[in-house]
């Protein structure tokens, strides 16, 4: 069996607890304005070109060599490090993941995935059954705007109920985007849904346009969106305080 990956990135400190391997899937189902890895997209691999260099995002690997890549990084995994998918949507991949998840769960090395959980539930009961920490993005909870990225918020907090029934560790991260997560509708769903839900930790972030040259590569334009001024995010950040939940602004 072999998956697509564009990068494996080691010695991780923001993608989950301790010294992480992270590993980057191709695919994605949602269709966020605002995302920065617009490699991850697709789920084929895809030739580029910029500023006359050419290359390709993705290639393939078997399960087996992907078990050694990690593995490989074992002794730095102490103190609840491990191994976090990340992509694109890493749970879409989980199927086909699930003999090698066996054996990193048998080796006794941390699970982490980071997911924006709109994905079909038999994923999920995948996930569970060997996953010790979920990341999991919280962008839009408003009916009116979640269809704008292609998400589905009846399958995403049927997927939340799951995950949080099991009893799992969550962090939340929520990405602050001018006229999509940061409008009063959304921002006041989201207070409840962390109400609800009581996370490990809650994250915020400001979505910047980092990955524009990316987008140049695939000759595409990175689509039109508003960044949020510092001083806003600190307002959003008190705003969610406020109501008693404790929320880390991460700088990236």
């Amino acid at each position: 069996m072999k998956v697509i990956v564009t990068n494996i990135q080691r010695f991780s400190l923001h993608d989950g607890p301790g010294i992480r391997t992270t590993v980057f899937f191709k695919g994605c189902n949602l269709r966020c304005p605002w995302c920065s890895n617009p490699e991850n997209i697709n789920f084929r691999i895809q030739e580029y070109t910029y500023e006359n260099q050419k290359g390709i995002y993705g290639y393939e690997i078997s399960l087996e060599d992907l078990e050694k890549e990690i593995l490989k990084d074992k002794l730095y995994y102490e103190n609840n490090g491990g191994v976090t998918f990340s992509g694109g949507e890493a749970l879409l991949q989980f199927e086909k993941l699930e003999p090698l998840l066996k054996k990193i769960k048998n080796a006794n090395i941390n699970i982490c995935v980071e997911t924006a959980l709109t994905v079909p539930k038999k994923f999920i009961d995948i996930a569970i059954k060997y996953v010790d920490e979920f990341i999991i993005d919280v962008k839009i909870l408003d009916n009116e705007y979640i269809s704008k990225i292609n998400g589905d918020i009846n399958l995403y907090l049927s997927n939340i109920e799951k995950i949080y029934n099991k009893n799992s560790s969550i962090i939340f991260r929520i990405p602050l985007v001018e006229d999509y997560t940061t409008t009063d509708s959304n921002i006041e769903k989201i207070i409840n849904f962390l109400k609800k839900y009581t996370p490990k930790k809650v994250e915020i972030f400001k979505i910047h346009r980092l990955g524009e040259n990316k987008y140049k590569s695939l000759d595409l334009e990175m689509p039109i969106f508003k960044e949020i001024s510092d001083d806003k995010v600190y307002k959003m950040k008190k705003k969610i305080e406020e109501s008693g939940i404790k929320v880390e602004y991460c700088k990236v």
